[in-house]
Protein backbone atom coordinates (compact mmCIF):
# COMPACT_ATOMS: atom_id res chain seq x y z
CA UNK A 1 0.00 0.00 0.00
CA UNK A 2 1.32 3.51 -0.96
CA UNK A 3 1.87 5.60 1.65
CA UNK A 4 0.17 8.93 1.45
CA UNK A 5 1.44 12.48 2.48
CA UNK A 6 -0.61 14.23 5.03
CA UNK A 7 -1.50 18.02 4.09
CA UNK A 8 0.45 18.99 7.29
CA UNK A 9 3.88 17.46 5.87
CA UNK A 10 2.78 19.25 2.49
CA UNK A 11 2.08 22.39 4.06
CA UNK A 12 5.59 22.30 6.57
CA UNK A 13 7.32 21.48 2.96
CA UNK A 14 6.33 24.59 0.81
CA UNK A 15 7.02 26.95 3.99
CA UNK A 16 10.44 24.99 4.02
CA UNK A 17 11.04 25.35 0.44
CA UNK A 18 11.25 29.29 0.91
CA UNK A 19 14.68 28.79 2.80
CA UNK A 20 16.21 25.48 2.45
CA UNK A 21 16.46 22.98 -0.75
CA UNK A 22 15.46 19.90 -1.87
CA UNK A 23 17.94 17.73 -0.48
CA UNK A 24 17.89 19.44 2.46
CA UNK A 25 13.75 18.96 3.25
CA UNK A 26 14.79 15.71 2.24
CA UNK A 27 17.18 14.77 4.85
CA UNK A 28 14.60 16.84 7.45
CA UNK A 29 11.73 14.15 6.29
CA UNK A 30 14.00 11.73 6.13
CA UNK A 31 13.44 11.03 2.17
CA UNK A 32 15.03 11.68 -0.99
CA UNK A 33 15.21 15.01 -2.82
CA UNK A 34 13.38 13.52 -5.83
CA UNK A 35 10.49 12.23 -3.34
CA UNK A 36 10.23 15.59 -1.97
CA UNK A 37 10.05 17.08 -5.71
CA UNK A 38 7.66 14.81 -6.73
CA UNK A 39 4.95 15.41 -4.17
CA UNK A 40 5.32 19.26 -4.56
CA UNK A 41 4.93 18.58 -8.43
CA UNK A 42 1.68 16.32 -7.92
CA UNK A 43 0.15 18.71 -5.33
CA UNK A 44 0.89 21.38 -8.17
CA UNK A 45 -1.12 19.40 -10.73
CA UNK A 46 -3.64 18.30 -8.33
CA UNK A 47 -4.50 22.00 -8.26
CA UNK A 48 -5.05 22.81 -11.99
CA UNK A 49 -1.42 22.88 -13.69
CA UNK A 50 -1.29 21.47 -16.79
CA UNK A 51 2.33 21.28 -18.27
CA UNK A 52 2.66 22.89 -22.11
CA UNK A 53 2.31 20.37 -24.34
CA UNK A 54 4.68 22.44 -26.53
CA UNK A 55 7.42 22.10 -23.32
CA UNK A 56 11.39 21.12 -24.48
CA UNK A 57 10.83 18.48 -21.70
CA UNK A 58 7.49 17.35 -22.85
CA UNK A 59 7.92 13.61 -24.17
CA UNK A 60 6.83 13.43 -27.99
CA UNK A 61 5.27 9.58 -28.51
CA UNK A 62 5.16 8.67 -32.04
CA UNK A 63 1.53 8.23 -32.32
CA UNK A 64 0.58 11.96 -30.43
CA UNK A 65 -1.13 14.29 -32.57
CA UNK A 66 1.66 16.56 -34.21
CA UNK A 67 -0.68 19.63 -34.46
CA UNK A 68 -0.62 19.75 -30.18
CA UNK A 69 2.75 20.46 -30.28
CA UNK A 70 2.98 22.93 -33.28
CA UNK A 71 1.41 26.11 -30.85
Amino acid sequence: MKKRWSNKSIKKIKILCKTKTAREIGIIFNKSKNSILGILYRDKVEKGYKPPLNSKFAIKKPNYPSHLFNK
